[in-house]
């Protein structure tokens, strides 16, 4: 049962679930079969659990948790997992099995992702005044920090420092743009970009964890999230500093 709960806390937590949540859902379950003295221990990167059994025999278990991301399908899947987990509270000896059926969603192809996030910045784009020469101009800006972001991943760069690369280029590109005639407006083209590559997420889990007695998280993520958005702002006046002459900004 603790290897169940640590692993489902763990891929809930990668997939980009609130610590508050995973907790809950880990006492739940094991509340379910039976167990007594449970004691949690969670942060973002490390989870220790241990409880008593039905037979009075007490166990626990460590892991380390790796650099969380943002997977709503799947996690979706592990939330209705850990749900059903403690309703009908089936043979620990399939639990395993659920879980992995749980992590098996349907991953859209590379090309869906980047259209998708074309609309999305376009729609954005015009939201913030932008003309039709400026959307076209944040969709090509869009399609480069895809692939650039991809490049990046590979070796598996600090999130501030991948910030600050992908906001550096895309701020060079923007005023290149407009330096070229191709776009109209900086401000909209960059704006628009930022909202592209910002933790919005990250924060939002950051601030239920401050409110939600877990303050240490809270703090710490709150942290990790002001020094990425600081990354950004960085990336930009570092291509201003370098290529604002070119442009009026």
């Amino acid at each position: 049962m603790l290897d169940f709960v640590v692993a489902l806390s763990r891929q809930m937590i990668v997939s980009g679930a609130n610590l508050e949540r995973v907790e809950l859902a880990a006492d739940k379950i094991l509340v379910s079969y039976g167990m007594t003295d449970i004691s949690i221990f969670l942060l973002s990167t490390h989870m220790s659990v241990s409880a008593r059994g039905t037979d009075g025999t007490y166990a626990s278990r460590q892991i380390t948790i790796p650099a969380s991301g943002i997977h709503l399908a799947r996690l979706r899947q592990l939330n209705r997992l850990s749900y059903d987990v403690c309703r009908a509270v089936p043979d620990p000896a399939t639990l395993r099995d659920l879980l992995t059926e749980a992590e098996d969603v349907k991953e859209y192809p590379d090309g869906v992702i980047l259209l998708g996030q074309v609309i999305g910045m376009l729609c954005l784009c015009f939201l913030f005044s932008g003309s039709w020469r400026d959307g076209v101009c944040v969709a090509l800006i869009t399609v480069i920090l895809h692939f650039v972001t991809q490049l990046l991943s590979r070796p598996a760069l600090n999130r501030i420092i991948t910030n600050f690369l992908l906001m550096f280029l895309a701020t060079c590109l923007a005023i290149f743009g407009v330096y070229i005639g191709f776009a109209d407006h900086f401000s909209s083209v960059v704006i628009t970009i930022t909202m592209l590559i910002l933790p919005g997420i990250p924060l939002v889990n950051a601030v239920r964890n401050l409110i939600c007695d877990h303050e240490i998280n809270g703090l710490l993520q709150i942290l990790k999230v002001a020094f990425e958005t600081l990354s950004l702002a960085l990336g930009t006046v570092a291509a201003l500093e370098l290529f604002g002459r070119w442009i009026a900004w």
